[in-house]
């Protein structure tokens, strides 16, 4: 029988995403064209509800079996997406189904996760090797190349705290790590040419925050305009100046959190990180009590989705980090993203609600 619903996971996800519905309508009050987005994410929302009762009224270890024939499902979208994809802001990621818009890419974060822990499982030896280290990197690499070919790098880099963890439970070995590490270094000079011009200006503008504030630093220099004039306690709802004026860019989206910032100040830019942490903490406690290696790999590598793709939002919404695209999880504006991050936690709800059971 399942054990009790973990509800302080549930509530803080659905708090999460209640904001995110609160901040989408404010900071699209002034757009005529935007003002139904929240509405549009409010039903998003339910539809991530009844997937998310689905993900935990099935046993996650049934999950896991039929992880490789989901992943495999979601490259072919993912592939289906460069051929016949809609292209919106210059990336080819979308899927259009008559009135339904489908972003593949957010779905392979999820079946990743599956399909990373199915293998970490299964596997009878202890640490990380040269094959094993191929084999995580070809569950994880062809979405990610893939969802580089759209090109949508933000979205790309999300999966490396996903390979990162896996890595790190799987046992990696420092020789790995050495080997590794020298390659990066040797081989950086040749990812700096390879990348596209305003990919590199975009970096530069992160060391040399003046150096572009009306071209490629024009977002992060307005969002931390809007950050900083929130204050401590912020200007009040529907009350931010850069949103309202629309002087911030991608506000409903990428740059949500700095939305946030403006109107509820530090505080409640806080208590919001506060609701993420307790998310993670959940996702870290039900990986501690899992009943078997299955259930603790799934859980630390959703908690390792999560937990990076936050840090890379923020720290790009601080800019800290270049400006490449990466929504806030539960937060931001976008179907796809909402369900897959819900779904995400369910898994973790999943693996905790079955910690007693055989």
């Amino acid at each position: 029988m399942v054990a009790k619903i973990d509800l302080p996971a549930v509530l803080a996800t659905l708090l999460l995403a209640g904001i995110g519905i609160f901040f989408i309508a404010s900071s699209t009050d002034g757009d005529v064209q935007s003002q139904s987005l929240w509405r549009m994410q409010a039903l998003w929302l339910i539809v991530a509800v009844v997937a998310a009762a689905i993900v935990v009224a099935v046993d996650y270890r049934v999950w896991c079996e039929i992880a490789f024939p989901l992943h495999a499902i979601v490259l072919v979208l993912l592939v289906a997406v460069l051929l016949f994809g809609k292209e919106v802001g210059g990336n080819r990621s979308w899927l259009v189904l008559g009135p339904v818009r489908l972003q593949p890419s957010e779905l392979a974060k999820w079946t990743t996760c599956l399909a990373l822990s199915s293998y970490l499982a299964r596997r009878v030896r202890e640490g990380v090797g040269t094959r094993e280290l191929f084999e995580v990197g070809l569950i994880a690499g062809l979405p990610l190349v893939l969802i580089g070919m759209q090109p949508d790098l933000g979205t790309a880099l999300t999966f490396v705290p996903i390979v990162i963890g896996a890595l790190l439970m799987g046992g990696l070995r420092w020789r790995v790590v050495v080997v590794g590490g020298l390659l990066v270094l040797l081989t950086a000079p040749l990812g700096w040419i390879a990348l596209e011009n305003y990919h590199r200006e975009r970096i530069l503008t992160v060391i040399q925050p003046d150096r572009d504030p009306s071209g490629v630093g024009y977002q992060a220099r307005q969002s931390k305009i809007a950050i900083g004039s929130g204050g401590l306690t912020g200007k009040g709802l529907y009350r931010g100046t850069q949103s309202q004026l629309n002087f911030l860019p991608a506000q409903h989206t990428d740059f949500i959190f700095a939305v946030i910032a403006e109107e509820l100040g530090f505080a409640g830019s806080i208590l919001m990180l506060g609701l993420f942490y307790l998310v993670l903490q959940r996702g870290i406690g039900a990986a501690r009590s899992a009943q078997d290696r299955l259930g603790t790999y799934l859980a630390m590598l959703v908690v390792a989705w999560i937990a990076g793709q936050t840090t890379i939002n923020i720290g790009m919404v601080l800019g800290r980090l270049p400006t490449i695209g990466v929504p806030l999880p539960f937060v931001s504006y976008g179907g796809s993203a909402l369900v897959s991050a819900v779904c995400g936690v369910a898994l973790i709800v999943n693996v905790r609600s079955r910690r007693f059971v055989n």
